[in-house]
């Protein structure tokens, strides 16, 4: 849809319009918290109208698209499954990815499954059986936006495993249709078994108490629940190939880099195998900080191959030194920041200093951009300057730098100093966890966050070199 098709007036971006968007390209300051807002893109024509392509000044190589690549895997593997970890800082563009797999995966007719574990489920407090439950959940409701029968004999497997129980039928009962408001027993088939799964969702996500009781009765029956699951799949499968679509569902797991890391190697690690066993291409989001520990060795046996979307850097380090005249990165950051606002909105030196000091890091760029503009708009100015955008990367900068202790300090300043290699040690561990070291290339260097690097010199925490 071009620009020109928007009706005049309109300022929100993008536009409601019955069912229909209108995405506009931000053309005065007042448009900015709208396209620079920190959602990923979702729906196709978000991504077609602002996604800029990055892959070369991510990773050097213009030849490995992650979206692409896994277009690719999936058209390639008929008989063998596909189970990966998805691999990146937060902010740096993951769930965009992913969403434009999920449309890529629909067009070659796949069942795909999309689910936001972080949203969902709680992701403060979350254990395997949660996982393998919101898995079984999507795959039902999918199949049913699908027009795909479960059949009645796995309609009532589903419906033997969650009342054969009294503690946990009085649990959902009570808790569970509280929370979705809507009883179960008006429904039937896989209408009914929806309506259960809901209630059960509610309780994991919102009842600590009764979340308990559920697990407590899960755990000792978790290979029941994957037979559940399986069957759920067979049902899909054969009705997929019927209609000579590709048999095997998709099912894509995002949030679940953003719970603590003690819940995720006990997902990942004790209970791997766990998900071995599905009979789905899997592919999940995975901590990156636990990426370098001694673990994830361990974890690739379950999830080989893992994929890694890098950050886009700004700097350049190759054999010991930052590359001269280095401009790739910059560049493709000021692309995406055009595909979404005309850059007459921001001075040359605003919009340099913005891209340089959040280092490659999309939702730190988008925060400090909207922050940027908001002053800008408080002082009458039609143009975001290098005032402002100076106030919002100190902003930035007193968050990032609150994040770590002294005792940290030295490791950074070893990262400063040229030892960019990316180790498993504890403190690098915790650094990249927090942000303030970021990392590049997909090829284990590193580099410190450019606020926290000017933040500790001129504070004298470390000296220039």
């Amino acid at each position: 849809m071009g620009e020109t098709d928007a009706p005049s007036g309109k300022r929100g971006i993008p536009i409601s319009k019955g069912e229909h968007m209108l995405y506009l390209k931000a053309q005065e300051l007042s448009q900015i918290q709208d396209v620079f807002n920190p959602n990923p893109l979702q729906d196709e024509k978000a991504i077609e109208k602002f996604y800029q392509d990055a892959t070369e000044a991510r990773t050097g190589d213009a030849y490995s698209g992650f979206v692409e690549k896994m277009d690719l895997l999936l058209l390639d593997s008929h008989e063998s499954l596909i189970h990966k970890l998805f691999i990146g800082h937060a902010g740096v563009g993951k769930t965009t990815e992913l969403y434009r797999l999920k449309h890529a995966a629909e067009a070659r007719g796949f069942l795909t499954c999309f689910g936001r574990c972080d949203m969902e489920l709680d992701s403060g407090d979350m254990e395997y059986t949660d996982v393998l439950f919101y898995i079984l959940d999507l795959l039902v409701n999918q199949a049913n936006d699908n027009n795909l029968k479960i059949s009645s004999h796995m309609v009532e497997k589903i419906e033997q495993y969650w009342n054969s129980n009294t503690e946990l039928i009085k649990t959902i009962s009570t808790q569970g249709e509280a929370e979705v408001s809507i009883g179960a027993e008006t429904e039937f088939g896989i209408k009914k078994v929806i309506k259960l799964l809901a209630g059960v969702k509610a309780i994991l996500k919102n009842s600590a108490e009764s979340k308990k009781e559920i697990r407590t009765q899960i755990e000792p029956r978790s290979s029941e629940l994957l037979h559940q699951i399986n069957g759920v799949i067979q049902d899909i499968s054969n009705q997929m190939q019927k209609k000579a679509y590709p048999e095997i569902p998709l099912v894509i797991l995002d949030g679940l880099d953003k719970i603590p890391l003690g819940q995720a190697r006990k997902i990942f690690k004790e209970n791997g195998s766990r998900f071995q066993g599905l009979q789905i291409h899997l592919l999940v989001t995975f901590p990156i900080s636990l990426s370098y520990t001694p673990e994830y060795a361990d974890i690739q046996v379950w999830f080989p191959n893992p994929e890694k979307l890098p950050m886009i850097k700004v700097r350049n380090w190759q054999r010991g030194m930052y590359q001269k005249e280095y401009e790739e990165g910059m560049d493709t950051i000021k692309n995406i920041i055009g595909k979404r606002a005309d850059l007459s909105l921001f001075t040359d030196e605003a919009l340099t200093k913005l891209i340089h000091y959040t280092g490659g890091n999309i939702r730190d760029l988008f925060r400090c951009i909207c922050d940027a503009a908001l002053r800008a708009r408080l002082r009458k100015s039609r143009v975001l300057e290098l005032e402002d955008a100076d106030q919002a990367l100190n902003t930035l900068e007193s968050d990032i730098n609150g994040r770590y202790s002294d005792e940290l300090i030295g490791k950074m300043e070893e990262i400063y100093r040229g030892n960019k290699h990316v180790s498993s040690s504890e403190e690098i561990t915790t650094l990249l966890q927090i942000g303030a070291v970021l990392e590049y290339n997909g090829t284990r260097w590193c580099d410190l966050h450019p606020l926290v690097e000017k933040w500790l010199i001129e504070n004298k925490k470390i000296s220039k070199s």
